[in-house]
């Protein structure tokens, strides 16, 4: 018998209908969507929400694992688990009748089957757009080689994040950050998503036009606010952040290991600070503005 699954012991159950899933890929727009559904009523599921409580990253790393991943590519306990089904999913989104952005989006397939009375939204941008949006934000949990050290040996308290990331690009793409294998990839996931929706239920928004309330709306068969659309730009503010989170690594490479004991406690500090800028950088990257000249001639420099 296979070991009991970590979402097994859960006994959250859903609270409200799903009513809307966005499967649009991140940084297509979605966190213009969000805040969109938000004024609109819904309590829409984002990656930020993930970043709240660490026992949801386990339990998506768990779901992208039995459900999204061959058994021989799965840590060896989890081999000959059942995949995520709807209950699953009502667990890990109990409290949202909206889902969108990471890790949500991979699972398109199986939120739609789970929930086929939600309607289908699909955010989508031209590819080479979202390709340098990527590089400039959540690639870069992937690709810097001081975050896939940190990732490897597990010594910052967010190498479940990026693990996760690394483990949503990895059923995504093949981990393949750029070039004709990112592109395909891309254009994959849009034609299979559009082949598993009903015209009727799926509502596609270009999002490098400016978006407007109305086909929203109509689509949802809700009234049209009078406040304007929200339209909010995060890429640079994002990357911003990352280079600080890295610069802080720097730091700790070239310093904290030559602490020695009686200094645990400023290397804990220093690793905390990286923590910190990390997660407000991916869950809040308006907020804060950490580039340095000195991070930024270290990106030059080092980063290769």
């Amino acid at each position: 018998m296979a070991p009991q699954r970590l979402i097994d012991r859960d006994s959250r159950t859903r609270k409200r209908p799903m009513r809307v899933l966005v499967l649009g890929m991140c940084r297509t727009g979605t966190t213009s969507i969000s805040s969109a559904l938000r004024k609109l009523g819904y309590t829409p599921h984002q990656m930020r929400e993930v970043l709240m409580k660490s026992s949801e990253l386990v339990l998506w790393q768990e779901a992208i694992n039995v459900t999204l991943l061959p058994p021989q590519d799965r840590p060896a306990k989890q081999r000959n688990q059942p995949p995520y089904t709807r209950p699953d999913f009502d667990k890990l989104l109990s409290d949202y009748d909206a889902v969108m952005d990471l890790p949500g989006c991979i699972f398109a397939k199986e939120l739609i089957e789970a929930y086929p009375d939600a309607k289908v939204i699909l955010t989508k941008r031209r590819y080479e757009d979202w390709e340098q949006s990527m590089q400039e934000s959540i690639w870069c949990l992937d690709t810097w080689k001081l975050f896939r050290l940190c990732r490897i040996l597990n010594i910052t308290q967010l190498a479940p994040l990026m693990r996760l990331v690394h483990s949503v690009f990895r059923v995504h793409n093949g981990n393949q950050y750029g070039g004709s294998a990112a592109r395909s990839a891309y254009e994959k996931h849009y034609s299979f998503v559009r082949s598993l929706v009903s015209k009727e239920r799926l509502l596609e928004l270009d999002t490098d036009v400016e978006l407007r309330w109305k086909p929203i709306c109509e689509f949802l068969g809700v009234d049209v606010p009078k406040e304007q659309y929200p339209t909010m730009h995060e890429e640079k503010a994002m990357r911003k952040n990352l280079e600080a989170a890295w610069w802080s690594m720097v730091r700790l490479y070239r310093f904290g290991f030559f602490l020695d004991s009686s200094n645990d406690q400023t290397q804990r500090r220093s690793w905390d600070r990286c923590d910190d800028i990390i997660k407000v950088a991916v869950q809040d990257s308006n907020t804060l503005n950490f580039t340095t000249l000195e991070s930024q001639y270290l990106l030059r420099n080092l980063q290769t």
